[in-house]
């Protein structure tokens, strides 16, 4: 195991002990840890771990927040209460979320761009100035991500502003897309990303067609 992810089961046990201190929880033992790593790629363990090394994901006990988060935000648990026998439940997609912002972070540092963690109902986008280049959706799985995009694609041909959209994000998020208009849309989740640039006909009407988002 590597020392940047040696550094993150660190980091992952403080979160942890500091969950349980809160909840009045026993710490669980070894196999809660290997069984939350095992869910956590070492990619996505060394983004975070170099996120919080370089001032970019701002840990506090089960929470973080983010540097230069807007005022409002946060804080974010790493965990949900569950079971305590079990011990603490990830947040997966949290964790899936602060390591693509750090990786966005360092696109926006080299191009002088901004970054900005849960933008309206996306949970990251990317801005040149007040213009909005790209939006990101979060999933932990890459079915669940798969699924969202085919949903979101129903609503290409028209966008019904109107209806109500609780429960149904993928009208949710059609909705941003006309509203808020991006160049380009994309999904990440462990194992994939999928990038779209977005093609507006009217007011209420959208493209995603498959393409590379052009900042890296």
């Amino acid at each position: 195991m590597g020392m940047t992810t040696g550094s993150f089961m660190n980091h992952l046990a403080a979160w942890t002990r500091a969950a349980c201190r809160e909840w009045g929880w026993r710490e669980p033992g070894h196999d809660y840890y290997e069984r939350v790593a095992s869910r956590l790629p070492e990619g996505l363990r060394i983004f975070l771990t170099e996120g919080i090394e370089h001032g970019l994901i701002l840990p506090r006990g089960r929470t973080f927040t983010l540097k230069n988060l807007a005022p409002g935000k946060g804080p974010y648990s790493w965990f949900s209460r569950h079971n305590a026998e079990r011990g603490p439940n990830p947040n997966w997609e949290y964790f899936v979320q602060a390591a693509e912002f750090v990786r966005l972070s360092r696109i926006a540092e080299r191009r002088c761009l901004t970054v900005t963690f849960e933008d309206h109902l996306m949970d990251l986008a990317l801005y040149d100035g007040q213009r909005l280049l790209v939006c990101v959706e979060i999933k932990e799985r890459a079915s669940q991500l798969e699924m969202l995009v085919r949903q979101l694609k129903a609503y290409e041909s028209v966008v019904p502003l109107s209806a109500a959209d609780r429960g149904n994000d993928p009208l949710r998020k059609a909705k941003y897309l006309v509203r808020r208009r991006p160049d380009y849309f994309c999904g990440a989740a462990i194992g994939v990303r999928l990038e779209y640039a977005v093609h507006y006909s009217g007011a209420r009407a959208f493209h995603l067609v498959r393409d590379v988002m052009p900042w890296a």
